[in-house]
Order: structure tokens, then C-alpha cells, then sequence
């Protein structure tokens, strides 16, 4: 509360956005920030389904910068309960003067009838564009040189050898041993050898066997996404060197790669998985290596199907994830219902998310905006904003759409979609 309505409040450590709520109740402008995902999923759900009074302006024209109306109000009592109240001392009692009077910031006007929701607000990261300087379709993003990829490969290394493990859906995992950098190479950073116990025959009481399998890892760049290239040129290698699979590591990856990736075992031979690569890993030596750590995790990817409607315009249905499972080599499914958000894009450019709809199925995130409104609504839009089918939208300039699903790691899992 030391600063004034219009001010910017910058908080580094964002946590549940506790700042960047309580700056959109009094109308400051606000920016945080925080080194894991799920702490910002959480900041965004919490933002987008949040309701606040009212507050009466000084000047309409200029907003919560112009300042709040206050008032001097007594109850029946009367007791100060505006937001102006007297500051009375000893000195103005012994001078028989008036007592001064004070604004209480946090009592300004409430227009009742009204109910206010978030103003709009960016989600931005801050890994850069990538850069191809030399034109050779390698990412040189920041002009970084050969000796500082390899100290990030070396980084990344170190850090599989010390959690040499791997997060799939429903807290299974993959394990990794003997992790290192290949012999001779041009496109791969690391291989390592797989094992898992595997079932020798059916039924409850079937007895297993251990299965140990050659694997191949690449890593993305430090700073910018896995691109469709280096997929391709990993995978073809990988298939030429007899790996059994290709692990494709990264902070991000572009719809085209991920793509790529999911159908690897068809196109190029080799099956592939992305896994996610958590941003605390830029902290350098500050991040605590543990084989606890949840640092590298597989993820799904989302399903979607595009209805027409009669009146030509489309729907999207969200219909799960996928997950792929390198151990057994099987997809498993989770269904749409099952996931904390998803969000769509109904005019993707490519470049930049623009959240049209938003949806949380598993939560009640919108019980307290249904509250606030008290039943001006029919119950069926409330479940439509918690379903997994979206509202009916026309086609825009790009003709594509982008479907944004965050799962419980908040890892944000993209696919994108051209209609027809």
C-alpha cells in the first residue's frame, strides 16, 4: 500500500500471484515473475477466474491513475467507516480546533451491482526468438558460441548423471544409467542404456525380467526452442546407429517438431519422446541435484477433433492427452476431463498465444465468479466453462487454431491445427 492507483509493483517471486491479485483489486499495474511453471499456472487460473469490487473513479477518462472517490460515512453507531476519518489529537482537543482528516486507502466507494474481473495480461517467457545467423539452420540465438553449447551439453550431462530419471503420467518412471557423450557424432548429445522390469508371461503372478536398451538423447538449445531440423537430423542418426529410441530434450519444442517427434517410429524409424526439460536447470550451480528432483518429465500430447456447426463456424473438443511410454512401448490415454486447464486460440498467428477460451475441467475455478454473480447465469454456461468442448467461433485471418493444455506439472502442451 505504498504506492498509488496506476503505479507498476514488480514482484520477482510470483508464488500463487498473491502481488499480482491484490494489485488488480487496487488498481495498480503489476509484473511478476517466477523460475518454475507451476506456480504461474496456478498465478494464471487464479487471475482469469477472480472477481473484485467496484471502485468509484475521481476521472473516468484516466482510470485507476486519476485516484478512487472517498467519503466521510458513519454508521449507526457512529462509528467512521467511510474512507475519510478524523485524526483527532491532543493538541487540537486542548485548542478546541477541528480535527484533521485522514484518507483511509483501502476504504474507497463501492458501486454496488457491479462486478469487475481481471483486466487483460500478457503470459510471456523469456527465452529469446532463435536466431539463424550463418544461415547454415543451426539456432545461434544470442551469437552463442561453439564452446558455450558445449559447456551447456556438459551442464546438462552432469545434471542426467546426478537424476538420472525420467517422469511419465501417473508417477512412473524412467530410469538411465551409464549416461555419456557418444563416441563419434553429428547430431546427437548423449546415449545411455534403459532397463525396466518386464512380464514374462500373463496374470497377476507373472514372473519378470530385467531388459536393458540402447537410447539416444539430443538437447535442445539453451536459449530457444527444439526445432523441426534438429528433430529430423537426431532421428536419422539414431536410426543409423541402432538405437532402440531417441530422447528429445528441451525447454520448448515448435508444433512442427512435436509433430515430428510423435510420428518418428513411422517416418524415420526410431521412436521418439519429448521430454521436458525444467527452466531451474538455468540456475546453474545453485539447483540442487537430487534423484528426487523432478527435473526432466515426459509429456503428453493433447488430442483434439474440429466440429462444423450448421451455421459454418467451428468447435473444438477436447478429447485428452497422450502419452506415450517409452519403457513399454505403449500410448496410453488420459481423458479431456481430467486435466486442470486448456485454452484455445481461435486465430493462431504462429507467434503468439492469444487466449480466446479458457477452460478448467478437474477444478471448481469458476465458483467464485458464479458466487459473484449470483445465478445470472444458466448452470449449463458454468459447466460449458469447466467441459471440454469450446464455443462455436468463426474462422479467423490465419485459419488455424491452437489448442494450449497444461498438465499437473504445469508443463504447457501445444498443438496446432489448421481448418479446413
Amino acid at each position: 500500500m505504498t504506492t498509488d492507483p496506476g503505479d507498476l509493483v514488480l514482484d520477482p517471486t510470483c508464488g500463487s500471484g498473491t502481488t499480482a491479485y491484490v494489485a488488480e483489486q487496487w488498481g495498480r499495474r503489476w509484473l511478476t515473475v517466477d523460475t518454475s511453471r507451476v506456480p504461474l499456472a496456478l498465478a494464471r487460473q487464479r487471475l482469469l477466474t477472480a472477481t473484485f469490487p467496484w471502485y468509484e473513479l475521481k476521472d473516468d477518462s484516466r482510470g485507476p491513475a486519476g485516484g478512487f472517490v472517498y467519503q466521510r460515512k458513519q454508521n449507526k453507531k457512529g462509528e467512521e467507516v467511510g474512507g475519510i476519518v478524523p485524526h483527532i489529537t491532543l493538541k487540537s482537543i486542548a485548542n478546541n480546533e477541528p480535527p484533521t482528516e485522514e484518507v483511509l486507502v483501502d476504504r474507497p466507494e463501492e458501486q454496488n451491482g457491479i462486478t469487475r474481473v481481471t483486466g487483460p495480461f500478457c503470459f510471456e517467457a523469456t527465452i529469446p526468438t532463435p536466431v539463424d545467423w550463418e544461415g547454415d539452420g543451426v539456432e545461434d540465438s544470442g551469437s552463442i558460441s561453439a564452446e558455450a553449447y558445449g559447456s551447456f551439453v556438459d551442464r546438462m550431462l552432469e545434471v542426467l548423471r546426478k537424476s538420472p530419471v525420467l517422469r511419465l503420467e501417473k508417477n512412473k518412471i524412467v530410469r538411465l544409467k551409464n549416461v555419456r557423450p557418444p563416441a563419434k557424432t553429428l547430431s546427437l548429445s548423449a546415449e545411455a542404456i534403459t532397463f525396466g522390469l518386464f512380464p514374462t508371461g500373463k496374470g497377476e503372478g507373472a514372473v519378470g525380467t530385467v531388459v536393458e536398451r540402447p537410447v539416444a538423447l539430443v538437447f535442445g538449445p539453451e536459449n530457444g526452442a527444439v526445432s523441426e531440423k534438429l528433430v529430423y537430423e537426431a532421428a536419422r542418426e539414431a536410426h543409423a546407429k541402432s538405437y532402440t529410441h531417441l530422447y528429445v530434450v528441451g525447454f520448448a519444442i515448435q508444433p512442427n517438431a512435436r509433430t515430428l517427434v510423435d510420428k518418428c517410429a513411422d517416418v524415420m524409424g526410431v521412436a521418439a519422446t519429448y521430454v521436458q526439460a525444467t527452466p531451474d536447470l538455468m540456475m546453474g550451480d545453485l539447483l540442487k541435484n537430487m534423484r528426487s528432483s523432478q527435473i526432466f518429465s515426459v509429456c503428453g500430447q493433447p488430442e483434439i477433433k474440429i466440429h462444423r456447426t450448421k451455421e459454418k463456424k467451428y468447435q473444438v473438443e477436447l478429447l485428452g492427452l497422450d502419452v506415450f511410454d517409452p519403457i513399454t512401448m505403449e500410448v496410453t490415454h488420459r481423458s479431456g476431463e481430467d486435466v486442470p486447464a486448456w485454452f484455445l486460440d481461435t486465430d493462431y498467428n504462429d507467434l503468439c498465444f492469444h487466449v480466446s477460451q479458457a477452460f478448467f475441467p478437474r477444478t471448481g475455478a469458476w465458483e467464485n465468479l458464479k458466487k459473484a454473480l449470483k445465478g445470472e447465469y444458466e448452470e449449463s454456461v458454468w459447466d460449458h466453462l469447466s467441459g471440454t468442448t469450446s464455443a462455436p467461433f468463426a474462422a479467423g485471418d490465419h485459419k488455424q487454431i491452437a489448442v494450449k493444455v497444461i498438465d499437473d506439472r504445469g508443463n504447457e502442451l501445444l498443438v496446432v491445427k489448421k481448418l479446413a
